[in-house]
């Protein structure tokens, strides 16, 4: 099955002057507002996901001016993919703030501070929807701040995730499938135009136009940026590769057909089961079989930019990588 954005289901968010009698594990997400995070043994990233939806809703209750979330806040309600754990909470407000940043408590357990962040952006009405009863910038709304304001490498896979939630696109009807992704590209590109000379508008438009509503992952989203940042050629994403052998058709993440490479990024939710991580050596050997070089990464990767930058490069004949011009744009 394909993956898409799915908006996720709201912890319960309550205002009491203690811990509510009727939750089974509160936490204290702002002052005077508690949360039932769920149960304590569940996987890490989960319960870092409804800690800071918890905080969205918290925020919505405390901030009376608030007219909606934004940035990495409305992309949490939507359900859009973010690199980071915890992000900030961003709240929109009619006026200038006088405290714009108020740090939230830490609950047991969380992984780094967050703040309330309080944002004076320029939003129409057309602009703020409601999403699972919460006020939010639209899908587009929310990329597009969060491609100004944000760093490339955070900002894509926002992008590419708001991309696949308007467009839906299917690997297994690519070429239907393209006109609809242009059209939602197409539709990014002119929100991103309307915004004029707000700061970052060129790292915005440098992400907006490489962004691929085809990646599946925001671990994927983070290695096609990080491709496209160096220079490389583009890869063709999920493209199909069929073994005429085995019957079988393959959609590895990132394909250089040209270079008979692809790059690969796995994340440990892939492998839930022995039988999952069989397949998966089924598969490497089919396409190893077929003549392609396969290169795999993994988040931690990425905390070593210069190593995976020697890893990626040697895919590629020495004149494509010796020729590659990093994309200023991106590294920003």
């Amino acid at each position: 099955m394909e993956p898409y954005p799915e908006r996720p289901l709201l912890p319960p968010v309550v205002v009491s002057a203690g811990p509510p009698d009727a939750m089974r594990n509160p936490v204290r997400v702002l002052r005077g507002i508690y949360a039932d995070i769920g149960a304590q043994n569940l996987p890490r990233w989960e319960a870092d996901k409804r800690l800071s939806l918890a905080r969205c809703a918290a925020a919505c209750l405390q901030v009376e001016s608030a007219r909606c979330l934004s940035h990495e806040s409305a992309a949490l309600v939507h359900g859009l993919w973010l690199r980071g754990h915890e992000p900030d909470v961003s709240v929109v407000v009619p006026s200038r703030p006088h405290h714009p940043h108020q740090k939230l408590p830490l609950p047991p357990g969380a992984r780094r501070a967050a703040y309330l962040r309080r944002r004076r952006l320029s939003l129409t009405q057309e602009e703020i929807t409601s999403v699972s009863g919460l006020p939010v910038s639209t899908l587009m709304r929310t990329a597009v701040d969060c491609a100004f304001d944000l760093p490339a490498h955070d900002s894509v896979c926002v992008v590419e995730s708001a991309l696949r939630a308007a467009a839906h696109p299917s690997r297994y009807q690519y070429s239907q499938s393209d006109r609809r992704v242009e059209a939602a590209r197409s539709q990014l590109q002119a929100a991103v135009d309307a915004q004029g000379g707000r700061a970052g508008a060129r790292r915005a438009r440098a992400v907006v136009e490489m962004a691929s509503a085809f990646v599946e992952s925001p671990g994927e989203s983070l290695l096609h940026w990080f491709v496209r940042a160096l220079g490389l050629p583009a890869p063709c994403i999920q493209m199909a590769i069929e073994d005429r052998d085995e019957e079988h058709r393959y959609f590895p993440d990132e394909v250089w057909p040209e270079y008979r490479v692809l790059a690969e990024f796995d994340g440990q939710v892939k492998y839930k089961s022995p039988e999952d991580l069989w397949k998966e050596k089924r598969r490497q050997d089919a396409l190893t079989r077929m003549g392609w070089r396969i290169e795999r990464f993994i988040w931690a990767d990425f905390k070593q930019l210069d190593v995976l930058r020697s890893r990626i490069t040697a895919l590629f004949p020495a004149t494509v990588a010796r020729t590659a011009r990093p994309v200023a744009d991106l590294w920003k």
